[in-house]
């Protein structure tokens, strides 16, 4: 019921920025990909638009938009365009990380993150994502640093991602799996 109530607030104030913006991330949720393309890259024209952190946010919708339609590429110049809008925001860096872990580029995601992870003073805006101040950072340097042979980084990184997380089973599994390969290595 959300989405044509979005869309009747729009047709009806097309300028309403933030409208335009709740438009585009709804889209997004509903998978209608190119809908949201469009209607973010609309947001990102109108002249009221000038929130950087909901600029950013859009530029990560539309990365998230094509990377479900598959255009790689474009997603990650629209990430990096995100990192650029807000680069004092951990989302963007971490949306990249992510994007980078599934393509199982594994420098990018140890420097993304390591970028993410410089940033301490979460926003209070709803912005905001719990994700990225979560355990993923950790969660994502851990299985980078033992795909890369780096163990004792593993390690230390699960181990920092059950720290915000110590219910996690699978980071518990994870943690007992590179112990052991860490324990073989010498």
């Amino acid at each position: 019921q959300y989405l044509p109530l979005l869309e009747l607030s729009v047709r009806e104030a097309p300028d309403d920025d933030r409208n335009v913006h709740y438009l585009g991330r709804e889209y997004l949720y509903h998978r209608r990909w190119d809908d949201c393309i469009r209607t973010l890259k609309r947001h990102l024209s109108l002249s009221t638009a000038t929130w950087k952190d909901e600029r950013a946010a859009s530029m990560r919708y539309i990365a998230k938009a094509y990377w479900n339609k598959g255009e790689k590429a474009e997603a990650r110049d629209w990430y990096f365009r995100a990192i650029t809008e807000a680069p004092y925001l951990r989302e963007p860096y971490m949306d990249l990380a992510f994007m980078l872990y599934l393509q199982e580029e594994w420098e990018g995601v140890l420097y993304f993150t390591a970028c993410a992870l410089a940033i301490t003073d979460r926003p209070r805006s709803y912005i905001c994502e719990a994700q990225a101040w979560g355990s993923l950072p950790h969660d994502l340097r851990s299985m980078a640093f033992y795909r890369t042979g780096a163990y004792a980084q593993a390690v230390e990184e699960v181990k920092k991602a059950l720290e915000k997380e110590p219910g996690n089973e699978r980071l518990q599994k994870n943690l007992v799996f590179m112990e052991e390969t860490l324990q073989k290595s010498f």
